[in-house]
């Protein structure tokens, strides 16, 4: 007999399957500068101050998809890096502050005068592609589950495969050039 959700918590039995969240930080060289392993409570936005806090080279533009969107991770950046840019796709329904003077302003009058299509080309968004192409290299190097049981383990094993990942990517990276 399978035991339900309700008869687990009842008789204080864990869960089989705990997920967890990685949050990687690329560069322009695909290289992982941080590895932020959390549960799924912990949002993107969230789990940006640590990242940052992991981040020893200064940068110059920071990319996320538009869970990143809002003031906290702005801020969260600005204070890190006070000159970088701050790329975050905003909301589809998006007004301008009060000033019309941040950086989320200035993507909202681009979008609204030449379309979100139009967008990422004057951004630059379309380098984000190197996070989703680092996380589908982790994915088939690492898979998808980790081999310890407890977060603090699990965190470790997380920065050790994403320092591994460094290492590969440094030693065989391909070179593309357009013909």
């Amino acid at each position: 007999m399978a035991k339900t959700n309700g008869t687990r918590k009842k008789h204080a039995v864990p869960a089989r399957r705990i997920w967890r969240r990685l949050h990687l930080a690329i560069d322009k060289n695909h290289n992982v500068l941080a590895c932020e392993l959390t549960t799924p409570e912990v949002g993107d936005p969230t789990a940006v101050p640590d990242l940052l806090d992991q981040i020893t080279t200064l940068f110059d533009t920071f990319m996320g998809d538009g869970a990143y969107d809002g003031e906290p991770v702005s801020q969260a950046v600005l204070n890190k890096q006070p000159n970088a840019q701050v790329v975050v796709p905003p909301h589809k329904n998006a007004v301008c502050s009060g000033a019309c003077d941040t950086q989320r302003d200035r993507h909202i009058q681009i979008i609204a005068e030449q379309g979100r299509i139009a967008w990422p080309r004057k951004t630059g968004y379309n380098l984000r592609s190197y996070v989703e192409l680092a996380m589908q290299r982790y994915k088939r190097i690492f898979g998808n589950t980790m081999k310890a049981l407890a977060l603090p383990q699990q965190k470790t094993e997380a920065w050790i495969s994403a320092s591994a990942l460094n290492r590969m990517t440094n030693l065989g990276m391909p070179v593309s050039v357009k013909i």
